[in-house]
């Protein structure tokens, strides 16, 4: 006897930003950019949505829902870019 196990799942284009957020019922949704590897809905918070400034343009965000997109997680940020040395002493 063998089971199959379905998961269906339901996908959001965020008008502002152009990612697809796939929901997964009990699992991290997944987010798929124009470039690069898939994330989070934190690391989308990170580096795209918490800049949206206009409240026009936050109603749109499909991201501003902090209990969605969890806390911020190890490597969702940018790193920081390294001290460069310009000669300045």
């Amino acid at each position: 006897m063998s089971f199959t196990l379905s998961v269906s799942t339901a996908s959001q284009r965020c008008e502002l930003c152009q990612v697809v957020i796939e929901d997964r019922p009990g699992l991290v949704d997944v987010v798929t950019f124009s470039n690069g590897p898939q994330g989070s809905r934190s690391k989308l918070w990170s580096r795209v949505c918490q800049y949206v400034t206009d409240p026009e343009r936050r109603g749109l965000c499909i991201n501003q829902d902090s209990d969605g997109r969890g806390a911020e997680q190890p490597g969702d940020a940018f790193p920081d870019a390294p001290a460069i040395d310009l000669g300045n002493t």
